[in-house]
């Protein structure tokens, strides 16, 4: 008799684990679904920043290239016009970083480091292990 409630008993012990592993792994990728889409939203505000920000540029290039080009009709010096080189510069990557594809070139460089180059990515000393996240913290008491 002890052994059939023995077996019972066992059978529900693994029963218990085998839902327990799926309820870890259920809830493992709802936190990387989670960091996925506030890692999106991350780039989102970035992306939206920067566009807000290439509206300044642009009204400031605006602006100094008016002043330029009307201390250029005065004077007729060309050095004058030699500030803009810069700031059009400045411009043109806020523009293309913004609107002309940056990002995918960027993202598409990056993976191919990921693939071709991993050595120069590797964190210093290895990931970090739970034992030496625990031994940092028992030396911190």
């Amino acid at each position: 008799m002890g052994s059939v409630i023995g077996s019972a008993m066992k059978e529900n012990m693994k029963e218990q684990v085998e839902i327990q592993a799926a309820m870890q792994r259920n809830m493992m990728e709802r936190q990387i679904q989670m960091q996925l889409a506030m890692r999106d939203r991350q780039v989102a505000m970035q992306l939206a920043r920067g566009r807000e920000l290439f509206n300044w540029y642009g009204s400031f290039a605006a602006c100094i290239t008016l002043g330029v080009a009307a201390g250029f009709a005065k004077t007729k010096n060309p050095t004058m016009l030699a500030p803009l080189l810069p700031i059009y510069f400045v411009t043109g990557y806020q523009y293309d970083m913004c609107y002309n594809g940056k990002m995918d070139r960027i993202r598409a460089k990056a993976e191919e480091i990921m693939v071709n180059e991993a050595e120069l990515i590797k964190v210093p000393g290895g990931p970090p292990t739970i034992r030496a996240i625990d031994e940092k913290l028992r030396k911190m008491v």
